[in-house]
């Protein structure tokens, strides 16, 4: 019931304002992105009537802690209704994620967040929903994924140790295994048994840099050594990885650098390619692009 009401809330929505109602409240040219979640007011602001500060006139001031629903986004702004019906833009600054329902005049059903509602039209949607249905990724609390938030070398680390192993790694939660990696932090267990595993190394000074953003060529040897595949020793250390990942078409179509920092959208596709190339579906997942890859060749430092 809950999810009907949610979905004819969505559809009402879209339809009052669509349209010519969208077209003359947005100050630039910048399309506008319907969105369907809810958020928290972060301190007091003024809801306005159009997406800027000078052609703009004040239609209520907003609390900080109410809990209101967006229904738009562009270039910075959001678009939101209040519980009463009223309708306006503020700066997304404003705002915080939520796991709070919020009420919309007129229901007595509560809306909540979906999860993973931020990853509906992105690149590498199928892509997360795949992971996420495989128990892979969990999305944060407030249901949102961030697919285009840099992951970092904990982050990844553990979802792969996780997705891939069952409990053998509960035991290394008290050890100590790089310099920055100490006993009693929530990534030590994974990031120690990834060493033991030869899955990480850490660099030459001792260190991981568990919370350093993971790059691409990290991110590919984390995953396909924690994922079993093979490639041989090469000179530099990923070539002989990358040409092997590309044989097996694994690379996400846009990563263009080696040292490109990588994101959790791209590292869904890249768990996803590997998997369905495992199945030996990969070709029925990529579609049209199937015929696509990105090459060794390709690729240069950013």
């Amino acid at each position: 019931m809950k999810r009907l009401i949610t979905l004819l809330f969505t559809v009402a929505v879209v339809a009052v304002f669509a349209g010519t109602a969208f077209a003359t409240d947005i100050c630039s040219n910048t399309p506008l992105e319907t969105a369907n979640f809810n958020v928290e007011i972060t301190s007091g602001v003024n809801l306005r009537t159009v997406s800027c500060m000078e052609e703009s006139s004040v239609v209520a001031v907003l609390s900080k802690g109410e809990v209101v629903h967006v229904i738009g986004k562009t270039e910075g702004w959001h678009k939101i209704q209040r519980a009463d019906g009223t309708t306006g833009w503020i700066w997304e600054t404003f705002v915080t994620s939520t796991t709070k329902p919020f009420t919309p005049a007129g229901s007595s059903e509560p809306v909540v967040n979906e999860p993973l509602y931020d990853t509906a039209g992105h690149l590498y949607e199928d892509a997360i929903r795949f992971i996420y249905d495989q128990e892979i990724v969990q999305g944060y609390p407030d249901g949102s994924y961030k697919p285009n938030t840099t992951i970092n070398r904990a982050e990844l680390v553990k979802i792969v140790v996780e997705a891939v192993f069952d409990s053998e790694f509960e035991s290394f939660g008290d050890t100590s295994c790089f310099t920055d990696v100490k006993a009693g932090e929530w990534y030590t267990k994974y990031i120690c048994f990834a060493k033991n595993m030869s899955i990480v190394e850490g660099y030459a000074d001792g260190s991981f840099g568990p919370s350093k953003g993971v790059n691409f060529v990290e991110a590919l040897k984390i995953v396909m050594v924690g994922y079993g595949d093979e490639f041989a020793v090469s000179d530099p250390w990923f070539k002989s990885m990358v040409e092997a990942a590309s044989t097996s078409n694994i690379i996400p179509l846009d990563v263009k650098g080696f040292d490109q920092v990588f994101t959790r959208g791209q590292m869904a596709e890249l768990i996803t390619r590997n998997i369905k190339y495992k199945e030996g579906f990969l070709d029925a997942y990529l579609g049209d692009t199937a015929d696509q890859r990105v090459t060794y060749e390709m690729l240069d430092w950013q």
